[in-house]
């Protein structure tokens, strides 16, 4: 059971929080904070009365606005978004520690490699990946990424390594190991051959001043070359919008639909038959409609766990079926 406290910034509050878990005798599994007033709490299910008393005490403590029940904890759903991502992108990729050692890596590496995940942690990059001194960069504190060419098996590839830093108590910024990501040079070249005519003019109407908004830009002109789905994040106001049509436009799908869903304004009812059609009525969905093009789901986090969990699976596998067809 996870719950969603809003709460103002008060000493103590989170303290009152704990302690009324303990008085009741709750084993709590974690425990995030977010700075915008939110406090998140994951504990073992609850009997209706005991669930009903506890919402009702966390209500009553000073500072709390409101609670609510949330099928996943902030971490869990960046996790499940990530895990996603990097099941969906054709090329290899891995993140290794400060020792270069493996800590992730996605189904393209693993059949690179010709090794399951489990056994490619017990590996370093240089041992996988030989011409580079991983151990060297790592300890120079690199600040930018870099590129390197490397043969893998006997096929040539775009080797980008970008450092991965995160921030620490004394808010300093730390060096904690680095993302590997292999681009096959034969696709970089077909991709290259595909977007050359390509209408890239939509990133040219997104304007960045600060180095932090040029960089994401940046990143965006390199991602929308992916064919994967790509996660978009942003307070309201902030273009996540713009960000998808150019990303669409600077893409190899470029002349084909590109479709937005908002799914705070569908139904609960009517939100799977838009997405994947309607067997009986012979309705195509979005996906359908937009075949071989790109479609925009915004407001993701207001659909149903149910409903982010079937969108999940088909990030996945990429197949659907339409609702009432019989497997």
């Amino acid at each position: 059971m996870r719950l969603e406290v809003f709460c103002e910034d008060r000493l103590g509050l989170t303290r009152e929080l704990l302690d009324l878990l303990v008085l009741r005798g709750i084993d709590l599994r974690g425990i995030e904070i977010d700075p915008i007033g939110r406090i998140y709490l994951n504990f073992a299910e609850l009997e209706f009365e005991s669930f009903s008393s506890l919402m009702a005490e966390i209500r009553r403590i000073a500072g709390v606005t409101d609670v609510r029940t949330v099928p996943w904890m902030p971490s869990e759903r960046e996790h499940l978004a990530l895990s996603a991502l990097l099941e969906a992108l054709p090329e290899p990729v891995l993140s290794v520690d400060m020792k270069s050692k493996v800590d992730m890596a996605n189904p393209a590496s693993c059949q690179l490699f010709g090794q399951k995940l489990d056994r490619l942690r017990n590996h370093t990059a240089a041992q996988l990946i030989n011409g580079f001194n991983f151990l060297r960069w790592l300890e120079s504190e690199p600040q930018d990424s870099h590129n390197e060419h490397v043969v893998i098996n006997g096929q040539n590839f775009l080797m980008e390594i970008t450092p991965v830093y995160l921030q620490d108590e004394n808010d300093q910024h730390v060096l904690t190991g680095a993302v590997v990501m292999l681009r096959s040079t034969i696709r970089m070249g077909r991709q290259l051959q595909n977007v050359a005519a390509q209408d890239v003019s939509a990133f040219s109407q997104i304007v960045a001043v600060s180095p932090k908004m040029k960089h994401v830009v940046e990143q965006a002109q390199k991602l929308a070359m992916l064919s994967a789905p790509l996660l978009i994040t942003g307070d309201t106001g902030t273009g996540k919008d713009l960000f998808a049509y150019a990303c669409h436009q600077a893409s190899p799908r470029a002349g084909k639909p590109y479709l937005a869903l908002n799914c705070a304004s569908i139904p609960e009812d009517a939100v799977e038959s838009e997405l994947f059609g309607h067997a009986p009525e012979g309705k195509k969905g979005f996906f359908e409609q937009a075949n071989g093009g790109s479609v925009l789901l915004d407001e993701i986090g207001e659909m149903s766990p149910r409903m982010q969990a079937k969108l999940l699976r088909f990030l996945n596998d990429g197949t659907f079926r339409r609702v009432g067809r019989r497997p």
